[in-house]
């Protein structure tokens, strides 16, 4: 079993995280909004999953236990998305289309994460 180490948060000078995302909204940064929607999905979806706070790649780590390796989960799981993003461009469905891109973000993120926890054991 994966054991996963809590990440030191430091404290920096300068704006918050809100106040930056603030700024970057008004000058019109739209990675800064994306990335914010993608933290917001992530965090949303952890929490159906159960997963505390103090441990948000619980159940992302959890497939080791079932003898996948958590990295490659997610990257079936991008497979996945894009399979149906091949679909759904075939609608040209937009809501769709953005929801499946944000699944897939989501995903790779999660695999960095996993990457990362794997580094610090």
């Amino acid at each position: 079993m994966t054991t996963l180490m809590t990440p030191t948060i430091t404290q920096h000078s300068g704006p918050s995280l809100e106040e930056s995302q603030c700024d970057s909204a008004r000058t019109g940064d739209p990675y800064a909004v994306i990335c914010s929607e993608i933290h917001k999905l992530l965090t949303r979806k952890r929490n159906y999953y159960g997963c505390p706070d103090d441990d948000p790649l619980a159940n992302a780590l959890a497939v080791n236990e079932d003898g996948i390796h958590p990295v490659t989960y997610q990257m079936v799981r991008v497979g996945e998305k894009i399979r149906r993003l091949r679909g759904l461009l075939r609608t040209m469905i937009r809501s769709k289309i953005r929801e499946t891109l944000c699944d897939i973000a989501g995903h790779a993120i999660v695999a960095i994460a996993c990457l990362d926890a794997e580094e610090k054991v």
